[in-house]
């Protein structure tokens, strides 16, 4: 497992919201994403679990429009939330993480963190060169931290990109590190709470 996301929309953020008990479906991502794409902007969503198995999609404006997908097994998928005690905790706005990524992709595929009691370190090195991006903890960038000791570690640019693809660059981030552990990073997109586990990739 090279990523895992969790994604939490809490029911005061529906007009309506009516189950009984609780409720565990899977559903495809790419079928749910390619409808959802269809949606208008005046558009109300609704979401309907029927007895078929299926999941019920449906766009309300000047017309209905109702799609159905089917639901996936996952009583074998279950995966439980990673339980890292974190060396540093950061809270900074993402428009400068994401900065720091792209400066990173314009050499490298992955980047290192390295967190210190006085700054947050990203850097990164190949073959056509190499670039280190330090941000000091008194920065206005860094609106909060808390570090108990150093932490070091590499990881995917490929992925922190798209980890970060929905935030905006004034969007409040938190971000975790454990030397070579894997990176946790959250924020807030609307009423709901994002919250990401990237694994580390081993040093060369």
């Amino acid at each position: 497992q090279i990523a895992m996301v969790i994604y939490n929309l809490p029911r005061d953020a529906f007009e309506t919201f009516q189950i009984e008990g609780s409720q565990k479906i899977g559903v495809n991502l790419p079928s749910l994403s390619s409808i959802m794409k269809r949606a208008r902007p005046n558009d109300k969503l609704s979401l309907e679990l029927g007895e078929n198995k299926r999941l019920k999609i449906m766009f309300e404006s000047e017309s209905v429009r109702s799609f159905s997908i089917n639901l996936l097994d996952i009583s074998s998928s279950d995966l439980p939330n990673p339980d890292i005690k974190y060396d540093v905790t950061l809270r900074m706005n993402a428009g400068a993480l994401v900065d720091g990524v792209k400066d990173a992709n314009l050499f490298a595929t992955y980047l290192t963190f390295k967190a210190t009691d006085k700054f947050l370190e990203v850097s990164a090195k190949g073959p056509q060169g190499e670039i280190n991006n330090k941000t000091n903890f008194d920065s206005p960038l860094i609106i909060e931290q808390d570090v108990k000791g150093e932490a070091v570690a590499m990881y995917s640019i490929e992925y922190l990109q798209h980890l970060l693809k929905g935030s905006s660059p004034d969007t409040e981030v938190e971000i975790n590190l454990k030397t070579n552990s894997p990176l946790k990073l959250r924020y807030a997109i609307g009423d709901a709470i994002i919250q990401f586990f990237l694994a580390p990739r081993d040093f060369e």
